[in-house]
């Protein structure tokens, strides 16, 4: 659960900057905004996929670097980097290992008819749900003659 990377985190010596509770909102499950820093990369609330309110937040030298440590993590379902160099912003959309790539973009949400799925661990690399892989891997194609 997410709490439990909170616990993870704080216990692997990551700094929790702010949230990383419950609020009191109820019946239901909430957990509050999450930063961490002093994340180091061999960390697993840098290397898992947490589904939930968690940043991760992880220092670099350089551009490198930055690609090395988005790069060396078991998973990949989305990635994004917030430039102003058209290059570097090439660079990552050729170099990075994830499913999705935006550039000056949030994560999450992708047009309806995108295909849509994760490298490496967060997929099964073998087919993406929606648009036009999509509804090519859940039709059935059957030719037929008919000399009636």
């Amino acid at each position: 659960s997410t709490l439990e990377y909170v616990d993870v985190a704080e216990t692997e010596g990551a700094t929790l900057a702010t949230g990383g509770g419950e609020p009191d909102l109820g019946e239901g499950f909430f957990v509050e905004p999450t930063v961490f820093t002093e994340v180091e990369p061999e960390m697993r609330i840098a290397q898992e996929e947490v589904f939930g309110p968690v940043v991760a937040v992880l220092k670099v030298s350089d551009f490198e670097e930055a690609m090395d440590v988005a790069n060396g993590v078991e998973y990949g379902l989305s990635a994004s980097i917030v430039t102003d160099d058209h290059t570097e912003a090439n660079r990552f959309i050729d170099d990075i290992e994830a499913g999705v790539a935006k550039v000056n973009e949030k994560t999450t949400g992708l047009e309806l008819h995108v295909p849509f799925g994760g490298f490496k661990r967060s997929s099964s690399e073998t087919w993406r749900e929606q648009g036009d892989e999509g509804l090519e891997f859940y039709t059935i194609e059957k030719t037929v003659y008919d000399g009636y």
